[in-house]
């Protein structure tokens, strides 16, 4: 059964912008009063939410923050680092991709919150008959490779979780694929399987070139990928990187987004 989106509600919300004087008096949206907290709250005439794209003069529809996405997102919330703007990114790709052939596929699940929106969206969809879900973790945090990265991260890192915790929360979705422990040795027993979406959240350069070496060629035209943290300076030398090197002689380019995202379509 496909997802039910609630209507619009008939009344606007109202739209809390930034404290930043030069910015909230360039902001172009109409009924501007000035909070208590020196914030400017925005009734805006259109049943959607909108936030100050800095350092421009406008606000852009946000649909991550409207009710329908707000209830999704609540599912993961405090399992994930992902704020809404990316959960939202993950949601609507993985809408897009349920109509296409082929698993999906999370490296990097740290606690599942991510790993609970993509199977949802799945579950939802009824996707789950002709595929399968998986997801690559060490379930204890960052391996010792870290400790080379040039991101600064070491080993163990983000090891407040466990294999136990996140197939306990992700117990309702039995089309998930749990691989436990190091990439890419994780990856050898999917090497047959053809993959619609991978999203990749493992920030170090090795391991992330590790998984464009696997999952590239296993991805059929169309479909996506998308690394979680090619837009934030400290990856600069390990994601990103890996991607840009990566991408360097092939067709696909990485296309970047405000939320420190990137997203690679399979030509």
């Amino acid at each position: 059964m496909s997802a039910q989106f609630p209507p619009a509600s008939k009344s606007a919300p109202e739209w809390v912008g930034p404290t930043n004087p030069d910015l909230t008096r360039q902001c172009r949206t109409s009924g501007r009063k000035r909070g208590t907290n020196g914030s400017v709250t925005t009734r805006v005439g259109k049943p959607q939410k909108y936030r100050l794209n800095a350092p421009y003069d406008f606000a852009p529809h946000s649909p991550w923050f409207e009710d329908w996405f707000q209830d999704i997102y609540t599912k993961s919330r405090g399992r994930t680092l992902m704020k809404e703007d990316s959960a939202y990114v993950i949601h609507q790709v993985c809408r897009h991709c349920l109509h296409l052939d082929g698993d999906f596929a999370e490296c990097g699940v740290y606690k599942g919150g991510s790993a609970f929106l993509i199977a949802w969206s799945l579950a939802q969809n009824g996707a789950t008959e002709r595929r399968w879900f998986h997801v690559f973790d060490t379930f204890q945090g960052m391996p010792p490779s870290a400790n080379a990265d040039p991101s600064g991260i070491k080993q163990g890192r983000f090891g407040d979780t466990s294999l136990s915790a996140v197939q306990e929360y992700l117990k309702e979705f039995p089309f998930v694929r749990f691989h436990h422990g190091y990439i890419p040795t994780t990856l050898d027993p999917v090497k047959d399987r053809r993959f619609a979406f991978v999203h990749i959240d493992v920030d170090l350069y090795q391991t992330t070139k590790d998984c464009l070496d696997s999952f590239c060629d296993r991805i059929v035209p169309g479909r996506v990928m998308i690394f979680d943290d090619c837009g934030w300076a400290v990856f600069t030398d390990s994601e990103k990187r890996a991607v840009d090197e990566f991408l360097a002689n092939k067709r696909e380019v990485p296309v970047s987004l405000r939320s420190g995202q990137c997203i690679v379509i399979k030509l």
